[in-house]
């Protein structure tokens, strides 16, 4: 890697990074740490305009791109973390996919108001984990690509085909489509995972970690899943757990 110095136009950028808007608006995003950014750099998704490096680190893969130092007190400015982990990539923002719309099998995993990027992050991560179709991101979700999010996907960012929008009209028309919706909730009349026999176009929905699946997403055809427990111990589980545990059943079943 050929190292040079960051400019004070470029750190005034990157440090713009860390806002929505100027995500929105640069069309580039911030993800950090060796790890995540090594899977970024190696799996390709993603174009990577160039990697940050903290004065002094060096990373432990090759990279063709520019490659700039900066200060630490700089590379603190940058860093999402309270412990920076010494390395930055700038990468470009991932554009909304239409082959979603075209696809005829698997399962899409879909996000109602999913608001925390540790959650968001870790269910973008398994669904990749698990080859998930895509994923279908609602109002008031989490940005997947704040740099919480980022992170949590430990590099699967990029990895899936995605649509932002309301999440009820999305849902409807993939199900216009003859995709069969399955509702992560645990009411007493939802029923149990193990019991479903998942159609092969198979939408999973998880909701608000607060309040739940909104309830005009309740409607006839719609089947709601839960997963077994001891709730007098503990009320429910964390949505990336169960969001988990979801995927797994359905496409265990859908093999």
């Amino acid at each position: 890697m050929q190292i040079r110095p960051a400019s004070n136009n470029q750190l005034k950028l990157w440090r713009k990074l860390q806002q929505t808007k100027y995500r929105k608006k640069e069309g580039l995003f911030l993800a950090e740490g060796e790890r995540c950014v090594e899977q970024i750099v190696e799996n390709g998704f993603l174009k990577v305009e160039s990697i940050i490096l903290e004065k002094g680190y060096r990373a432990g893969f090759e990279f063709e791109g520019a490659v700039f130092e900066v200060e630490p007190s700089e590379f603190e400015n940058l860093s999402d973390t309270d412990t920076p982990q010494g390395i930055l990539a700038v990468c470009e923002v991932p554009d909304e996919s239409d082959d979603l719309h075209q696809k005829q099998s698997g399962l899409i995993v879909a996000f109602d108001a999913v608001q925390d990027p540790g959650n968001v992050g870790t269910i973008i991560r398994t669904a990749a984990w698990f080859g998930a179709a895509g994923l279908l991101m609602g109002h008031g979700t989490a940005d997947p690509l704040h740099p919480k999010v980022v992170r949590s996907t430990a590099g699967a960012t990029g990895a899936l085909d995605y649509v932002k929008g309301d999440i009820a009209e999305l849902i409807a028309e993939f199900e216009n489509k003859g995709w069969r919706v399955y509702l992560m909730d645990g009411g007493s009349d939802s029923i149990k995972l193990q019991s479903i026999k998942p159609e092969k176009k198979s939408i999973l929905v998880v909701g608000n970690e607060g309040n739940g699946i909104s309830e005009e997403l309740f409607i006839s055809g719609r089947t709601s899943v839960r997963i077994p427990g001891d709730d007098s111990v503990v009320e429910s589980l964390n949505a990336a757990i169960a969001m988990g545990i979801g995927m797994y059943g359905l496409m265990d079943g859908m093999s």
